[in-house]
């Protein structure tokens, strides 16, 4: 049984920000399933009700409306909500697709909109808005877009070709000046734990999982982006907050479930589309000391790699997506790799493999 607040059926979100706020993507093209598959994998779908109480003792949980669900096995799934900035909650926000609704009706007036954040929702929403005839300004607090997982290069590449589609980049921005309506704030988003706080689970930024996706309660699981998960990868928690990932680690989560003994262990991979450019970024946001450039910068296609004492630990290309699949199979299976082969377009990644 797979029981969701939200009334529509599952769907793809990325689309969101993108096709579909473009409008290039309708709306029939975001479910994942149409309903009568479900009927025929045995999933019964409860849409448009919300969980109050995972019911851990009872082994039931409880709906808004008072009805209990008994359960054998539990996967909490709830996601993430966008962050809320204070002063800002009339602004707009998107994470769901009555928010791409909202934005769509914004763009088809072709308002003047500002967007507060440089992140991957920002600068989408900024795209897709400048496409649809807008006028845009964005509101950023680092040097940057993007700063924290591109760097300073790839981030100051990024703001020029916004810049050269007519958005108006504000960056570096310690106090924000009074903005006109509409706005959007893209700021980032918080794990939905309510649910598993109240009911005593470990949280630490996140459900606190396993490489199973196992929690702190037996019987209990938990997948996507409410979770931080132990990778054995890279040794650490992670949460990461893209969509593929959430996907990825929701299959082995489910595979588990279902009796089998794998653990997640993969190297997390996102996309972002800008404008012409397809932006698409290996690796877990860790630290770096040394970028390399295959290609030649500010020319896609080209791709900066991300190395720390001399490991390979992200890639980032634009309009280069085979190399960044090929960086990130490198990056899976740990392979040596040198700075000079990472450089030349005429070495194939494939062949550190082995």
């Amino acid at each position: 049984m797979l029981v969701g607040a939200e009334p529509e059926l599952p769907y793809e979100r990325p689309h969101l920000s993108k096709g579909y706020l473009l409008g290039t993507v309708s709306r029939v093209r975001l479910w994942l399933r149409p309903a009568e598959q479900y009927r025929e994998l045995g999933v019964e779908l409860r849409v448009g009700e919300r969980v109050v109480d995972l019911g851990l003792e009872r082994h039931a949980v409880v709906l808004e409306s008072n009805e209990t669900i008994n359960w054998d096995l539990l996967c909490v799934a709830t996601g993430s909500a966008a962050r809320r900035l204070a002063g800002f909650e009339d602004a707009l926000y998107l994470r769901e697709l009555a928010d791409a609704d909202a934005l769509r009706a914004v763009f088809e007036r072709r308002e003047r909109l500002n967007v507060v954040g440089a992140g991957f929702i920002g600068c989408e929403v900024a795209a897709v808005a400048s496409q649809r005839g807008c006028s845009v300004n964005v509101h950023e607090v680092f040097a940057q877009p993007l700063f924290r997982v591109l760097g300073p290069e790839l981030g100051a590449y990024l703001a020029e070709v916004h810049r050269a589609h007519g958005v108006e980049m504000h960056l570096g921005v310690t106090a924000l000046p009074a903005l006109d309506a509409p706005v959007v704030v893209g700021a980032g988003s918080t794990p939905r734990t309510e649910l598993a706080d109240r009911a005593g689970l470990a949280l630490e930024g996140g459900i606190l999982v396993d490489e199973r996706g196992r929690t702190s309660a037996p019987g209990v699981f938990a997948a996507g982006d409410v979770t931080r998960f132990w990778s054995p990868l890279y040794k650490v928690r992670i949460r990461v907050e893209h969509f593929q990932t959430a996907q990825r680690q929701g299959f082995a989560v489910g595979r588990v479930m279902a009796g089998s003994a794998d653990v997640y262990a993969e190297v997390p991979w996102f996309w972002s589309d800008q404008y012409d450019l397809n932006l698409q970024y290996a690796g877990a946001g860790l630290d770096w000391d040394e970028i390399v450039v295959r290609g030649t910068f500010g020319q896609p296609p080209f791709t900066v790699f991300y190395a720390n004492a001399g490991e390979l630990v992200a890639a980032a290309g634009v309009n280069d997506h085979h190399t960044v699949a090929r960086a990130r199979r490198v990056m899976q299976e740990r392979a040596r790799i040198t700075r000079d082969q990472l450089a030349d377009p005429r070495f194939d990644l494939r062949r550190a493999l082995a």
